[in-house]
């Protein structure tokens, strides 16, 4: 599946940068190239710190198991960004639009722990023509909590000459028990589609627990289990009906609807084998999968981590009804 992730993000990229005109990013705001492409599973392991371990370590030893983490030994010094953007905000200055940097400070008079984070600030990329502001993307952050013990979060970003924007968001976990460490959550890939003036979002990964998401635009939404997450405890029956009842109260638990997504996916590719012809077997799948994943996918991207589990709660709801739906029209064709 990595692979996959990863072969994709090339061929978006060499595919722009073949038919479409580079710009002239000015390469003092372009961010790192890091973030072109991410091993999201890889990247999570070599940020993890052991406390426990850490603290044994010498000064030398302690900075070889931090430099492990490669946003350790970000090329673009980000530190430097808002002098950059105070001094001058424009990232490009074409003839048909321009991109401009702008910072807004989160409120620091938020003090409700439900409003975390509340310290910080935003940065945003904003397309320009005809000195109007057509669209706004957010490109990097740095957001800390109230409380010591809580997150702090930041989004890096590179902007590529082809046109090509990444974007990674990373959660910095405080000690729990012995565990720490810097952990990659959400990474999109962007495109200015400098036709419709917009910023086209094209490929999202999304790293959860209990396995990672990968989200291509308009219609594939893939999936890699991770070996031991929870799921439980229940039996796949009562999660079923634990599902069923969670929607009719308007309640949602994304890793529940994770678990019961994957049996009706499964129980639609073993009706679809019921079928004789195998050509139609495979074009049968195929079509209803992208045919509902394109009606799920929809769904407003998230922005911030606070978002990611409606997103995918929301997502996962849409494509378990859609499955539900599917196996029932293969019926209806077999029974005929």
């Amino acid at each position: 599946m990595i692979k996959k992730f990863l072969l994709s993000t090339i061929l978006f990229t060499f595919s722009y940068c073949a038919y479409g005109q580079l710009l002239d990013i000015n390469p003092k705001y372009r961010g790192d190239p890091f973030f072109i492409s991410v091993n999201m599973q890889q990247l999570k392991q070599d940020c993890a710190k052991n406390e426990d371990e850490y603290n044994q370590l010498n000064k030398q030893d302690k900075l070889r198991y931090d430099n492990r983490c490669p946003l350790n030994n970000l090329k673009f010094d980000f530190k430097q960004l808002d002098k950059l953007i105070n001094d001058d905000p424009f990232v490009y200055n074409g003839n048909d639009f321009q991109l401009k940097l702008s910072i807004n400070p989160i409120n620091p008079k938020i003090k409700n722990e439900d409003n975390l984070p509340n310290l910080g600030r935003d940065i945003t990329l904003s397309l320009i023509s005809k000195n109007q502001v057509i669209d706004k993307l957010f490109l990097a952050n740095n957001s800390f909590s109230n409380n010591p013990n809580l997150w702090n979060g930041y989004q890096h970003y590179y902007i590529a000459p082809s046109g090509d924007i990444y974007t990674l968001l990373t959660i910095k976990a405080e000690p729990i028990e012995d565990e720490s460490g810097t952990f990659p959550t959400l990474w999109k890939h962007y495109n200015i589609d400098a036709s419709n003036m917009k910023f086209e979002l094209k490929e999202m990964l999304i790293e959860m627990p209990e396995a990672s998401y990968q989200i291509i635009y308009p219609n594939q939404f893939n999936t890699n289990s991770h070996e031991g997450a929870v799921e439980y405890g229940l039996t796949l029956e009562e999660s079923i009906a634990l599902f069923n009842q969670s929607v009719k109260n308007g309640l949602s638990d994304y890793s529940l609807d994770f678990r019961v997504y994957r049996y009706y996916q499964d129980q639609l590719k073993e009706k679809i084998k019921l079928f004789d012809n195998k050509k139609q077997q495979q074009d049968s799948l195929l079509s209803l999968q992208q045919n509902i994943n394109t009606t799920c996918l929809i769904t407003s991207a998230p922005i911030y981590e606070s978002d990611i589990e409606p997103y995918l709660d929301k997502v996962l709801t849409c494509l378990i009804d859609q499955y539900r739906q599917a196996i029932k029209h293969v019926e209806d064709e077999l029974a005929n």
